[in-house]
């Protein structure tokens, strides 16, 4: 990609929603073979009061990224998938950082490159995803 691609490609990215990414991200790992799935981490809609219900169970780990799932090599994959202009709460750094402690693969993603990048050097099977 020469420069002069880089901010109009940028642009087109920051306009992108978190949801789409995220589409794009999966697409990408289903394509590798990489079992992988979107974690549903939003709160339990209460339609009388109109609100997400906070969650109460004390072993609810606040911050888990937006896409789990397990490499070849077994190891636990983590993505957390922002827009260009997004930024992850403590929470979610505090996630990530434990993940990577423990020898998994953790990362902020804000597009399908970045996570072209960290998989680089991870072997996938392109035949299967885990769904046999």
């Amino acid at each position: 990609m020469t420069s002069v691609d880089r901010p109009v490609l940028l642009q087109a990215m920051a306009s992108q929603p978190e949801k789409l990414i995220e589409n794009q991200i999966l697409h990408y790992l289903f394509k590798r073979g990489i079992f992988a799935w979107k974690n549903q981490s939003v709160g339990i809609f209460d339609p009388v009061k109109r609100i997400y219900r906070k969650n109460t169970n004390p072993f609810h780990i606040k911050g888990v990224s937006d896409i789990l799932g397990i490499l070849s090599d077994g190891r636990l994959l983590a993505i957390e998938v922002k827009t260009p202009t997004g930024r992850a709460s403590p929470e979610q750094q505090m996630f990530i950082q434990k993940i990577k402690d423990r020898g998994g693969l953790a990362f902020v993603a804000r597009s399908v490159y970045d996570v072209e990048k960290e998989l680089s050097n991870v072997t996938s099977n392109p035949s299967t995803h885990g769904d046999e």
